[in-house]
């Protein structure tokens, strides 16, 4: 099953109807109460992926596809970054307030953002946390140049394995990604979260399958 397509900007009408739609999925497929809540909740924080990183100046589809089984959600956008917002960014990067970057939902739009700015913008602004957090997930980059692929389940895994280094060297000092994991709604409802970058254009999908 894939539901309508649907335009959103960042304007809370819009983000209403995502969720609707999102709802009447789950009704269509006679989902249990909970796995609709569940959905809701995924849907909000994918739209909340693209608010703040330009003052929710962006334009996107959305729409939800699968079945009972497995459930995908699509936001295909494409991210307008103003020379005002981009001096913004830089200016609290450099100033050392760039503390947007918190939890697994700051650092993907912290990503995002840096993947749409320039290369020497992106350095700029690139923190050792953020960078280790964007190279743990990415897919592919070298192959198809100017294109980001990152997963949450390659990050993932990458942490999982992480996670058992210390616990062999018992060298519990940097423990927070996983534990920022842990606390976070999207890892833990999603099983995966794609994000595709490619210039100013944005491709996102969460998967989530019924357990």
């Amino acid at each position: 099953m894939e539901t309508e397509h649907i335009y959103v900007n960042g304007e809370e009408q819009s983000i209403e109807e995502a969720i609707r739609t999102t709802e009447q999925y789950a009704y269509k497929l006679e989902l249990p109460e909970k796995e609709s809540m569940r959905l809701r909740l995924l849907t909000e924080e994918l739209l909340g992926l693209l608010s703040g990183i330009t003052s929710d100046d962006y334009t996107a589809m959305f729409w939800v596809s699968g079945d009972a089984a497995k459930t995908e959600l699509h936001l295909v956008g494409n991210v307008r970054m103003t020379t005002k917002r981009r001096e913004e960014l830089l200016a609290s990067s450099k100033s050392g307030k760039n503390e947007a970057a918190k939890g697994i939902i700051g650092k993907l739009r912290d990503m995002i953002t840096t993947s749409v700015l320039s290369m020497d913008e992106a350095a700029a602004m690139g923190s050792l946390s953020t960078m280790d957090f964007y190279g743990a997930g990415m897919e592919t980059f070298a192959a198809n140049p100017g294109m980001v692929n990152w997963t949450l389940a390659g990050y993932r895994t990458y942490m999982e394995g992480q996670l058992i280094d210390l616990d062999q060297t018992d060298a519990f000092d940097n423990r927070e990604p996983w534990d920022e994991l842990e606390r976070s709604i999207i890892a833990n409802l999603a099983d995966d979260v794609r994000v595709s970058i490619r210039k100013d254009d944005v491709e996102i999908v969460v998967v989530r399958s019924m357990k």
